[in-house]
C-alpha cells in the first residue's frame, strides 16, 4: 500500500490537513513548512489520488469529449489537440466513440454525466440532432459544454463553426475564375456540416451560372473513387470537382489518373478540411482549409473559460481558405 497524508504529516511534523493545503495549494502556510512538505512529497514519489480529491473538492478534473467514429482522421486531431490543451491545466480526459445514430450520441451524454465530467467537448456537426440535445438539457444543463463545428441553442452550450458556406462557395468561384465551367460537387455523409457545403456549391452555381452537378458517396477513398468513375461516365464535360473531404477527393483523383484524365489539365480536384491526405496524395491535393487547428484552439480556450465561470458562453464563426497545390 502506498503512502497516505498521514505518513507524509507524521515524516514532516504537521498535521494531515498541513499536508493537505500543501497539496491544494492552498495559503496560510509558513515557507519553511511548505517547502518542507513538498521535499518529503517528492522524494516519497506521493502521488495524490485524483478520484478522493474529487470527492472533497466535488470535481473530478476531467473533460469528456466525444466523436462519433474515432476513425474519422479530422475529428480525432480536433480532440487530441483539445486534449493536449487540457492535460497541460492538469485535467484528465475522458475520449469516446458515441457511435453513428443519434440515439447512442445522446446516450454518451448520459454517460458523461454519470462520469460527473467537468465539461465537455462535441467534436462534428453529427452531435447537431435533437436528441443529443434532449439530453444534455436532460443530463448536463449547467455542465459548460463546447461544440466543434456545430451549434445548440442552450445556455450552458458555446461553439466554434468554420464557415463552410464560404468555403466551398469560394472553391467554386475559384475555379470559374480559372475557366471550368462545368464545376462537379461530391458530398460523403448526411449531416449539418455538409448541408453547410452543398449550399456554398449551390450558391455559387447559381450566381455563376454554371450548371449544378452533385453526386454522394461514402466516407472512404474507395467509395470516392466509385462516384467519381460514375460522374465522369454520365458527364464527360466536367472539368472541375470539389469534394466534400479530403480523403474521398484523393480517391477520386486516383481513379481520373487512371481513366486516362491529367489533373489539373484536363479535370482540377479541390479536397476539403487541409487534412495530411492532401498533402501526401500524388498530385498534392487542393483543398479548403477549415483551420482545424484554429477550432481546436478556440474551443480550448472558450471551454477552460466557461469552467472557470459556468455562465460563460461564446460563439466564434472561423473562416476558411483556400490551400493551392498540384490539382488546381
Amino acid at each position: 500500500m502506498g503512502l497516505t497524508i498521514y505518513d507524509i504529516a507524521r515524516e514532516a511534523g504537521v498535521s494531515a490537513s498541513t499536508v493537505s493545503r500543501v497539496l491544494n495549494s492552498r495559503p496560510g502556510i509558513k515557507k519553511s513548512t511548505r517547502e518542507r512538505v513538498e521535499r518529503i512529497l517528492k522524494e516519497s514519489n506521493f502521488s495524490v489520488s485524483e478520484a478522493a480529491r474529487g470527492l472533497v473538492n466535488q470535481t473530478s478534473k476531467m473533460i469528456g469529449i466525444l466523436v462519433s467514429d474515432i476513425r474519422n482522421q479530422h475529428h480525432i486531431e480536433g480532440a487530441y489537440m483539445i486534449e493536449q490543451h487540457f492535460m497541460r491545466k492538469g485535467y484528465c480526459s475522458l475520449i469516446l466513440n458515441a457511435g453513428d445514430t443519434d440515439e447512442s450520441k445522446a446516450e454518451y451524454i448520459r454517460i458523461l454525466s454519470s462520469r460527473r465530467v467537468n465539461a465537455a467537448v462535441l467534436i462534428g456537426s453529427s452531435f447537431q440532432n435533437e436528441p443529443v440535445r434532449q439530453a444534455i438539457i436532460d443530463y448536463m444543463p449547467d455542465t459548460p459544454i463546447i461544440f466543434q463545428n456545430g451549434e445548440f441553442s442552450l445556455p450552458n452550450v458555446s461553439s466554434v463553426v468554420s464557415d463552410e458556406v464560404v468555403g466551398i462557395y469560394d472553391a467554386a468561384k475559384y475555379l470559374y475564375e480559372q475557366g471550368r465551367r462545368n464545376i462537379a460537387y461530391i458530398n460523403n455523409n448526411d449531416t449539418p456540416s455538409n448541408r453547410k457545403k452543398i449550399l456554398g456549391y449551390e450558391k455559387a452555381s447559381r450566381e455563376l451560372c454554371f450548371p449544378r452537378i452533385l453526386y454522394v458517396c461514402s466516407d472512404s477513398a474507395e467509395s470516392g473513387a466509385e462516384i467519381t468513375e460514375k460522374l465522369i461516365t454520365e458527364h464527360p464535360e466536367v472539368d472541375a470537382i470539389i469534394y466534400a473531404v479530403d480523403l474521398i477527393a484523393v480517391g477520386g483523383s486516383r481513379k481520373l489518373l487512371d481513366l486516362g484524365k491529367r489533373i489539373p489539365e484536363d479535370i482540377a480536384v479541390i479536397g476539403t478540411d487541409n487534412s495530411p491526405f492532401s498533402m501526401i496524395s500524388n498530385p498534392r491535393l487542393s483543398t479548403v482549409d477549415t483551420k482545424l487547428q484554429e477550432l481546436s484552439t478556440s474551443c480550448s480556450e472558450i471551454l477552460e473559460k466557461a469552467i472557470e465561470n459556468p455562465s460563460y458562453t461564446e460563439h466564434v464563426i472561423i473562416s476558411p481558405s483556400l490551400v493551392l497545390r498540384e490539382t488546381t
